[in-house]
């Protein structure tokens, strides 16, 4: 037997008056109850109460929207630092460290070393732009919350 049921067989079961089910202020209106109608308002009146700020500003959203801004500005800062590491060592001009690797000449040490670890820079160089781009994703959700 469901719920409804059981609930079904102790009203009918049940002696005398059941209070009802629904609260009466969200009772379907009928016959016998005779509808309250609102006084009429001007627009100039609910544009007067909407300019009185009748909600006066949360200082804990104020907290929260100065903490955001702090943080975002700080990942921002982040972000152009990494960018600016990511083309020391694996830019396009001559004074990044994979170009100077590259262009070193043959039996010296920076021909050693790109033998050897031209692979991990450019792996390393390239979790930093991906870590980048999580930082931009995480910036644009922010300010898709914002609006």
């Amino acid at each position: 037997m469901s719920i409804f049921e059981k609930k079904f067989a102790m009203l009918l079961e049940a002696p005398g008056d059941v209070p009802p089910a629904v609260p009466e202020d969200m009772a379907v209106p009928t016959d016998d109850m005779a509808p309250v109608a609102a006084e009429p308002t001007t627009d100039a009146e609910t544009t007067g109460v909407l300019d009185q700020g009748a909600t006066p500003d949360n200082p804990a959203l104020n907290y929260k929207r100065e903490q955001k801004t702090h943080m975002t500005s700080t990942i921002q800062t982040w972000i152009g630092q990494i960018q600016e590491f990511n083309e020391f060592l694996n830019g396009l001009e001559g004074s990044s460290m994979q170009a100077q690797l590259n262009n070193a000449d043959c039996d010296t040490l920076f021909a050693d070393i790109s033998r050897s670890e031209t692979k991990k820079i450019s792996r390393i160089a390239q979790d930093l732009s991906a870590l980048t781009e999580s930082f931009k994703g995480y910036l644009l959700a922010a300010e898709d919350n914002n609006q």
